[in-house]
């Protein structure tokens, strides 16, 4: 049963609706437009930011689907749940309708988080606003959003702290691994800050 919903999560994830709306709307591949990344994101950019939104939504959906179909025949394990949220966002990393590419997945990762810690879904959204606005590159802004997020995952989950932390590593371990691309920039951009080629302000 685990394995199903592993397969549904990912299949879930796969339908990519920043494709699906912009080829309706406007007849063209969104991995050929904008930044040619296939996420909400793009498709705010290229074709307007009330498609843009709508296709966020749809993505953050594609998150918490699954998860609510494994629960609902009766598995409540975080940590399982957790990994079938995952495959989603795996699912929309590397789609199978897309030969095996896709978004970066934040949308849907954040979908899981907004299943499993609801309280958090707002702080999330400021977090990842105020990260793309300072430096999104920056360890210590990454380091910074994720040590409040810890504190207030403390705070509202102080029951079910221990399954959720673990919940939350694997998150950062899966965006890790499906965004290799953006750990390199980071590196990069950490490399140069080292080197003088660029200004400390933002690090």
């Amino acid at each position: 049963m685990i394995f199903t919903f592993l397969i549904t999560g990912y299949i879930c994830g796969s339908i990519s609706f920043a494709y699906l709306f912009t080829y309706f709307l406007t007849g063209k591949d969104i991995r050929k437009i904008g930044t040619g990344n296939p996420g909400a994101a793009n498709v705010s950019k290229s074709i307007g930011k009330k498609w843009g939104i709508i296709v966020w939504i749809a993505d953050t959906i594609k998150g918490v689907f699954p998860m609510v179909l494994a629960k609902n025949y009766g598995i409540a394990n975080i940590i399982l749940l957790t990994l079938i949220g995952s495959s989603a966002i795996i699912g929309h990393c590397y789609s199978i309708f897309l030969k095996f590419k896709g978004g970066k997945g934040a949308a849907t990762s954040g979908g899981v988080i907004l299943y499993l810690m609801p309280k958090l879904f707002p702080l999330v959204i400021i977090l990842w606003f105020a990260a793309q606005k300072i430096n999104p590159r920056s360890p210590r802004v990454l380091i910074l959003c994720l040590m409040t997020f810890f504190v207030f995952l403390g705070i509202f989950y102080r029951n079910n702290f221990l399954s959720l932390f673990f919940s939350t590593l694997i998150l950062i371990i899966i965006g890790a691994l499906v965004n290799k691309d953006v750990i390199q920039e980071i590196k990069r951009y950490k490399k140069e800050i080292k080197n003088g080629n660029l200004e400390k302000k933002n690090l």
